[in-house]
């Protein structure tokens, strides 16, 4: 599978870390934040899927996705 550059747009997530943050936010802050949420987001994803199936299941439902992130951040 080719992987897309960019999938979370910079714009959007700059204003998101600005408000939550209420500073200022530089371009290679946002791109490294955006990576950072694609890598987690596909780990995620990927057990969740795992977790579906194994529920015989094709469709991720959003307890797959809950289970699949505390299973991700049990393991940092």
């Amino acid at each position: 599978m080719r992987k897309r550059e960019n999938i979370i747009p910079y714009a959007p997530l700059g204003k998101f870390m600005q408000d939550t943050t209420g500073k200022r936010v530089s371009k290679d802050a946002k791109e490294t934040a955006a990576r950072i949420l694609e890598e987690l987001t596909e780990k995620i994803v990927k057990k969740a899927i795992l977790l579906a199936e194994n529920s015989g299941r094709k469709t991720l439902k959003a307890k797959d996705i809950n289970l699949a992130y505390k299973q991700v951040k049990g393991k940092n």
